[in-house]
């Protein structure tokens, strides 16, 4: 099943109801359904080798129609961020190798090098005008998106997502959340970020309406719920802190859903002041994996340092060093088994092994889970931070620093943050001054991966194997904030 198939049923059953409404204008579900088979046509007419389309576009319902119109085409969609440095595209591009870049008139530079054809933002209408109907043509269950993780390296790595993954994860939202055709969501944050970009898609899927903000900010969110019926809002930890900064109260009913890290009791508890009427539900899973634990509203009070119990599609081990199963409270790494989890890392064999063991796929994430079948995150095996919701590399910035001059060692971390969730920190020993590695940091990457925190120093910890002590860099670091 394509995950726009149920769009000509949305517009046959309910043409006049709203699918997405943003903050310029309102597209009603006939006229979507209308402009995706259009979309999907254009595809469909372009010569491909692989069938990927590298999206380069704000949040906004153009976004929308180009990924879900390459969806019922067949094709896979590369999600870009407009944010990225000229190296960043480079690389992304040079792994994905799409057939088309479509991208914004505002980063028109960036793809001038480059042979593959790019169609910009202004001209997407007469490519899509005068298609022709289509038929669909294509395997039963194709790729449809490709994402950048850390795999268990922590360097980035394309994923594969096929859609059959995402209709089985789109079931959670009414197994599990209790999400339904009628509800309103909000939609505040980065379609870079796939958990907003799934909960869109998954609001289409149901038949529900989809709300966008061009850009999150708590003035504009408050606005939005004061205009529009929202029912349901997709969050990460640092919007509900931003909110609560704000001292923003409803007694709007509203269910919260909110993923990325674990919200800090103090931050649950101002919540249920603030919003008495609202539900919340925090759930926890991987790129490569999706849905694996859920925790409800009401096991908040009772098990809220917990990312909650398998969703209903799930199986879940624990295995300890040794590769035995894991015994309660004892910690190990997790593996999953579902109809959710992902395809694989394109092109790279040895990730691939690492990350599956027959049916079972892992992230190298260790756990615990309690007699009662309670979850708990106790690290990520690959290093990779969390800032705000968005997936950093540290190696990836790492390679950025140490090719500066006279750099003889960089370790870069993330360091436990009550607001972001994690800081980047950088510790690097050579002579070099800080000011010099955060301009050169500035030139060469994306401005959220530029480290918050650094500390120079003459030498470093290492293991008894001859690799740098990573949790006692980490630990320097740590107390360098204080």
């Amino acid at each position: 099943m394509n995950i726009t198939d149920p769009y000509p049923l949305h517009a046959s059953r309910q043409p006049d109801r709203p699918a997405i409404i943003t903050e310029d204008e309102t597209i009603l579900y006939r006229d979507w359904e209308s402009m995706v088979r259009l979309t999907a046509a254009a595809f469909s007419q372009e010569p491909a080798t692989h069938h990927r389309v590298a999206i380069f576009l704000p949040n906004g319902h153009l976004f929308l129609q180009v990924f879900a119109g390459a969806c019922a085409a067949g094709w896979a969609s590369i999600v870009g961020d407009m944010r990225w440095k000229q190296g960043e595209i480079d690389e992304r591009l040079r792994q994905t190798q799409p057939d088309i870049i479509i991208a914004d008139e505002s980063i028109k530079d960036s793809f001038h090098t480059h042979s593959i054809k790019v169609i910009f933002s202004e001209e997407i209408k007469d490519w899509i005008r005068h298609r022709n109907e289509w038929h669909a043509d294509h395997p039963s269950n194709p790729p449809f998106y490709i994402g950048f993780t850390s795999g268990s390296t922590g360097q980035p790595k394309a994923f594969i997502r096929s859609h059959q993954s995402w209709v089985e994860s789109f079931r959670c939202n009414q197994e599990d959340l209790g999400l339904a055709e009628s509800d309103h969501v909000l939609i505040p944050g980065s379609f870079v970020n796939s958990t907003f970009l799934y909960g869109a898609l998954s609001t289409l899927y149901i038949g529900g309406t989809v709300y966008l903000l061009k850009k999150f900010a708590p003035g504009r969110l408050i606005q939005a719920f004061h205009q529009y019926p929202i029912s349901v809002v997709y969050t990460v930890p640092t919007m509900i802190q931003a909110l609560l900064d704000e001292d923003w109260k409803e007694d709007q009913e509203v269910t919260f859903i909110s993923t990325g890290a674990k919200l800090l009791s103090s931050v649950k508890k101002t919540m249920k002041r603030n919003f008495p009427h609202a539900s919340l539900f925090e759930f926890y899973g991987a790129s490569e994996l999706s849905f694996v634990t859920v925790l409800k509203e009401n096991e908040q009070t009772a098990h809220g340092d917990s990312v909650g119990r398998p969703v209903h599609n799930v199986d879940m081990v624990i295995r300890r060093e040794d590769g035995r199963e894991a015994r309660p409270n004892e910690a190990g790494i997790l593996y999953v088994k579902s109809p959710m989890l992902f395809d694989g890392y394109l092109n790279d064999k040895e990730e691939n092994q690492n990350a599956w063991d027959g049916e079972w796929a892992t992230v190298h994430d260790l756990v615990k889970k309690d007699k009662n079948g309670f979850v708990y995150v106790i690290g990520r095996k690959n290093d990779m931070i969390l800032y705000g919701g968005i997936n950093i590399y540290p190696q990836e910035i790492e390679k950025v620093l140490k090719k500066m001059d006279n750099v003889e060692e960089a370790v870069v971390c993330g360091v436990n943050d009550p607001y972001w969730g994690e800081k980047i920190a950088a510790c690097i020993k050579g002579d070099v001054s800080i000011t010099a590695l955060k301009s050169h940091c500035l030139k060469q990457l994306t401005p959220y991966k530029i480290p918050r925190i650094w500390k120079k120093v003459t030498h470093f910890p290492y293991t008894s194997g001859g690799k740098i002590a990573r949790k006692e860099v980490r630990k320097w670091l740590e107390v360098e904030q204080v």
